[in-house]
C-alpha cells in the first residue's frame, strides 16, 4: 500500500506490474540436467511416460536422464516396465559372460524397441555386460518378444512337480504361453483353473525344495499373472506385482544401491489416479517417503505410436491444462515441485485422458514435451 502524506508538494505515481512468467521463460538448463539436479540424492526415481508407450521425444528424454543419474549420481541398477523372467534370463547370461545384444532387446520389449533408443539400448547393453548396471523386469506378464519365459517356464513347472501332474501341467503351460489353442483346447474356465492350479503347486513345490531364488521369483509371478487373468479373488494386481518384484531386484544389489524405474506416468504416480488399484508410485512412497521421486511426462500436442501401430494424433490440449500453461514456446519444459503447486488443480493427459486434479500430489515433477514424435520402430526379429 502507497501513502502520501497530506500537503506534500510531491506527486507520486506508482506504476506496479506484476508478471508472473510462465513455467517456459523460467527454464535454465536443459529439462535433462534440471532433472537430475533435483533427483540426484534420492534413492529411487521413477520415470513415467504417457501410457500409450510410442512418444519418441519422451523416449529421448528419458535415455539422457537415466545416462546421468547413473554416470553422474551413482545409481547403479535400472528395473523396467517389462516381464521379469527375460531379464532374469539375460541376468543369468551377464553372469556366464554369453549375454548378447538381441537378449536385451527381446527383455526390455516392443513398446521401446525403437531405432531412436537403438544407440542408448547398446549403452546399456555394455554398462550391464561389464557389471556397472543391472537391469530388471518388473512384470508378470508374458510379452511377444519373451522368448527366455516361453523356453523355461513350462519346463520349471513341469519339473517341479510330482509325476502324476508334470506332464499335463508343462503341456498346458506350453500351451498358453505359445498361445497353441483350438481344435478341441480352449483358454476356457478350466483351463484357466489348470493353469492357476499347476503355477501355484509349482510355487509352493519350489519353496519346500529350496530352489533358487530366480526360479521361485518366475513360478511367483506366473501364479499371480495365471490368477489375475482369471480373476481369482486375492489375485494381486499388476502395480502391487511390480512391486514386490522391485524388493526383491533390491534385496539382490549391494547395500547403498539407487534404483531407476522406466514405467507409464499412470504407475509412476504417489497417489491412486485413474487406475482401479494403488500404483506401483503410491507403493514406494509408503516405504520410502521422499527419498523415492516420481517424473511424469506428457504432451501438448504431437503424434504417438505403440508398438508400431499405425502413428496417431494427440488430442491438442485445451487452454488453462497443464501442459498448455508449461510449454509456451519452449520445446521441453519441467516442472518441478514447485511448479507443480503453484498451479494448483488444472486438468492434465497426464494419466492417458484428461483429468483434473493437484498434480503436486500425484508427482515430484513432470516433463512437458510442446510437440511429441512417433518413434520408428526397428524390424522384428
Amino acid at each position: 500500500m502507497l501513502h502520501v502524506r497530506p500537503g506534500s508538494w510531491r506527486f507520486v505515481l506508482c506504476v506496479c506490474a506484476l508478471t508472473l512468467p510462465t513455467a517456459a521463460t523460467a527454464q535454465r538448463g536443459t529439462v535433462e540436467a534440471r532433472v537430475t539436479d533435483a533427483v540426484c540424492d534420492k534413492e529411487i526415481v521413477v520415470l513415467g511416460e504417457l501410457p500409450s508407450h510410442g512418444e519418441a521425444q519422451a523416449f529421448e528424454v528419458k535415455a539422457r536422464i537415466v545416462e546421468r543419474l547413473v554416470e553422474r549420481c551413482g545409481f547403479d541398477a535400472l528395473l523396467f516396465e517389462a516381464p521379469v523372467y527375460d531379464f532374469i534370463g539375460f541376468g543369468k547370461a551377464v553372469a556366464r559372460g554369453t549375454a548378447e545384444p538381441a537378449g536385451l532387446d527381446r527383455s526390455i520389449g516392443r513398446f521401446w524397441w525403437t531405432r531412436e533408443l537403438a544407440e542408448w539400448r547398446g549403452w546399456l547393453f555394455r554398462r550391464a555386460a561389464s557389471g556397472r548396471l543391472v537391469l530388471g523386469g518388473l512384470d508378470d506378464q508374458v510379452s511377444a518378444t519373451s522368448e527366455y519365459a516361453r523356453a523355461t517356464l513350462p519346463r520349471l513347472i513341469g519339473a517341479s512337480l510330482p509325476a502324476p501332474e508334470a506332464p499335463g501341467c508343462e503341456q498346458a503351460v506350453a500351451r498358453n504361453l505359445h498361445w497353441r489353442y483350438g481344435a478341441g483346447q480352449e483358454f476356457d474356465e478350466p483351463e484357466r483353473i489348470r493353469l492357476e492350479r499347476c503355477a501355484r503347486l509349482a510355487v509352493d513345490a519350489l519353496a519346500a525344495t529350496g530352489a533358487g531364488t530366480a526360479e521361485r521369483v518366475m513360478a511367483g509371478n506366473l501364479a499371480s499373472y495365471f490368477a489375475r487373468q482369471r480373476g481369482s479373488p486375492g489375485a494381486p494386481g499388476r502395480d502391487e506385482v511390480m512391486y514386490r518384484n522391485l524388493l526383491w531386484h533390491r534385496s539382490q544389489l549391494p547395500a547403498g544401491s539407487k534404483l531407476i524405474v522406466w514405467t507409464a506416468t499412470v504407475h509412476a504416480a504417489r497417489r491412486q489416479g485413474t487406475l482401479p488399484e494403488k500404483p506401483l508410485g503410491a507403493w514406494l512412497a509408503e516405504r520410502w517417503g521422499r527419498r523415492a521421486a516420481t517424473i511424469g511426462f506428457s504432451a501438448l500436442a504431437g503424434q504417438s505410436s505403440m508398438a508400431g501401430t499405425p502413428a496417431k494424433p494427440l488430442h491438442p490440449a485445451p487452454p488453462g491444462s497443464l501442459e498448455a500453461h508449461a510449454t509456451g514456446a519452449a520445446a521441453r519444459v519441467f516442472l518441478d515441485a514447485r511448479a507443480l503447486r503453484g498451479m494448483g488443480s488444472v486438468p492434465s493427459r497426464l494419466f492417458g485422458t484428461f483429468t483434473t486434479a493437484r498434480w503436486s500430489d500425484h508427482f515430484d515433477g513432470v516433463i512437458v514435451i510442446r510437440a511429441e514424435t512417433a518413434p520408428t520402430f526397428a524390424p522384428w526379429r
